[in-house]
């Protein structure tokens, strides 16, 4: 087995693709309501980071029985025939993904799946196999995850091309959380297709929207390094995501916080689940009338 000598990319959180999102915004055009673009690109994003953390846990694993000396041992006294065995059995195993708060997909929820069928006719139907399979998935380790993804690429009126297109544009490097740690790609996205939607819907949006600025000032007036936090009006989770950034930025550990919220909108709801899930913080976050 060769050793991975690929150098590890470099940080940054200053990577620009707002033109992207707006090609995207393009593909959505006519077949999609303004409103309704954020949970079709949110839902893809979170798959594709989803997909990228499982491959990369993958790699960790077989990299293990090179770096590990007792393994690496072992591990050569195998046939090869055995080797593969051992090797898929610690790769099947659900408890290594687990303990670094990694799914383990099946091929059919992995984002390479998914764009290496983009171009195939049935590519909305692949899609929402593939939520149907990561919401059980969510589900089995915590049913509060349950719903978080909705199949919505069928019932749209998206035609495969646009799917394809979607597809193939969040595959580019820029889109990585992987190759940008650092960027907030998710929160930034999100940010960047609710506040043009705000900006539409004029001075009634609040109820969709909070700007980033107000979110920080409100939380460095907080500074919730510990105990519980609430927020009754959640939405997607800005008001957590932004406490995760100060607890970061002063040291903190973040399993000192309790999450707790409440959203009235359904699809705002999966959005900010997502958004936690994908920052790996435990939340209780509820629909309320």
């Amino acid at each position: 087995m060769a050793k991975n000598t690929t150098p590890a990319a470099k940080p940054r959180a200053d990577i620009d693709f707002e033109n992207e999102l707006w090609n995207a915004a393009n593909e959505l055009r006519g077949a999609v309501a303004e409103n309704q673009y954020k949970d079709y690109v949110l839902s893809l994003l979170f798959v594709k980071h989803l997909s990228e953390r499982y491959e990369l846990r993958k790699q960790e694993l077989q990299q293990s029985f090179l770096d590990d000396p007792v393994e690496t041992q072992y591990f050569a006294s195998l046939s090869p025939e055995e080797q593969q065995q051992q090797l898929a059995l610690v790769l099947e195993d659900e408890l290594e993904y687990q303990v670094k708060n990694v799914y383990r997909l099946p091929r059919e929820a992995t984002w390479e799946y998914l764009r290496e069928n983009a171009e195939q006719d049935d590519i909305k139907v692949k899609v929402d196999q593939a939520f149907v399979l990561l919401d059980e998935l969510l589900a089995k380790r915590n049913p509060d995850y349950k719903g978080v993804l909705e199949p919505i690429f069928v019932k749209s009126q998206l035609s495969p091309t646009q799917v394809a297109g979607l597809i193939n544009l969040f595959s580019k490097e820029k889109f990585s959380e992987i190759n940008n740690p650092e960027s907030d790609i998710y929160g930034r996205v999100y940010e960047y297709y609710i506040g043009k939607f705000a900006m539409a819907e004029g001075s009634g949006a609040g109820q969709f929207f909070t700007p980033g600025s107000v979110v920080r000032l409100l939380v460095e007036m907080l500074e919730p390094l510990k105990g519980r936090i609430m927020d009754l009006a959640c939405g997607s989770g800005g008001m957590f995501v932004q406490s995760l950034k100060f607890l970061q930025a002063h040291g903190a550990d973040k399993n000192d916080i309790s999450i707790y919220g409440q959203e009235r909108y359904e699809g705002t709801l999966r959005l900010c689940k997502m958004n936690l899930l994908l920052r790996n913080l435990s939340f209780e976050v509820k629909l309320v009338n």
